[in-house]
C-alpha cells in the first residue's frame, strides 16, 4: 500500500487508518510507518503524516463505539461465533474493560486485536462518551507519535546502516515482537478466571496424588 501512499497522500493515510479503526483488519500501522519514511524523504508532510494518523484514529475509534453502542450485543450474538468472537469470549473482552477501562482505552492503539475491537467494545459496554474521547485522544496521539514520529526521525539513519548490512535480523526481531504480541494480547483478553482456577486445582492435585503415593 505504500505506492498508494506517495500516490494519493496522506488522505490515503487516513482513509486507511480510520477503516483499521472500525475493525477491519487493514494495515494501518505499516502504513503510518511508511508515511514517516516518506515524511523524511521529503516526499510528504510530517505534521500531516501524525495529522492524518491522530484523525483516522479517532473518527474510526468513534465510529466503531456508536455502532458498538447501538447494536453491538445484537451483533455478537448474531455474528460473534463465525469470527471466533462468541458471546463467552467478548464477555471476557467486557470484564477486561469493566476492570482496566481507561487503561485499556489508553494502550489500545499499541495492541493488535484490541486496536480494532477498541470503540467497539467501549460503546457496547455504554463507556461514558467524553471520557472515551478524551483518553481515546491522547492515545491516538500517542499512537500517531510513536510510529510516524520515529519512522521519520530514524528512518534516514536505518536506512543508511541496512544499505550496509543484511535486513533479516530486522524482520525477525519484528516478527518476534508481533508474535509475543499476539500470544499477549489474546491471553489477557481470553485468559479467564475459571482456567487459572482449574490450572490451579490441577497442579494442586497432581501434588497431592504425589504425596499419597509417597506416603
Amino acid at each position: 500500500m505504500t505506492e498508494y501512499l506517495a500516490q494519493y497522500g496522506t488522505g490515503f493515510l487516513f482513509l486507511v487508518v480510520l477503516l483499521e479503526s472500525t475493525g477491519l483488519p487493514l494495515p494501518g500501522e505499516s502504513l503510518v510507518v511508511a508515511g514517516g519514511l516518506l515524511a523524511g524523504q521529503g516526499s510528504l508532510s510530517l505534521w500531516l503524516v501524525l495529522g492524518a494518523a491522530w484523525a483516522g484514529s479517532i473518527v474510526g475509534d468513534n465510529i466503531g463505539y456508536a455502532v458498538g453502542r447501538r447494536y453491538g450485543r445484537t451483533i455478537v450474538v448474531r455474528w460473534g461465533e463465525h469470527f471466533g468472537l462468541g458471546e463467552k469470549r467478548f464477555k471476557m473482552v467486557e470484564d477486561r474493560f469493566d476492570n482496566y477501562g481507561i487503561a485499556v482505552v489508553l494502550i489500545a492503539r499499541f495492541i493488535i486485536i484490541l486496536r480494532q475491537l477498541n470503540g467497539f467494545v467501549a460503546g457496547t459496554m455504554k463507556m461514558n462518551w467524553p471520557v472515551f474521547l478524551l483518553y481515546n485522544s491522547i492515545s491516538a496521539a500517542l499512537w500517531s507519535l510513536a510510529y510516524g514520529g520515529l519512522a521519520y526521525a530514524f528512518g534516514s539513519a536505518f536506512q543508511t546502516y541496512f544499505a550496509g548490512h543484511s535486513t533479516w535480523p530486522l524482520y525477525v526481531a519484528a516478527a518476534a515482537i508481533c508474535l509475543i504480541g499476539c500470544v499477549g494480547t489474546y491471553r489477557f483478553l481470553f485468559h479467564s478466571k475459571d482456567e487459572e482456577q482449574d490450572e490451579s486445582r490441577g497442579g494442586n492435585g497432581e501434588g497431592g496424588e504425589g504425596t499419597r503415593r509417597e506416603a
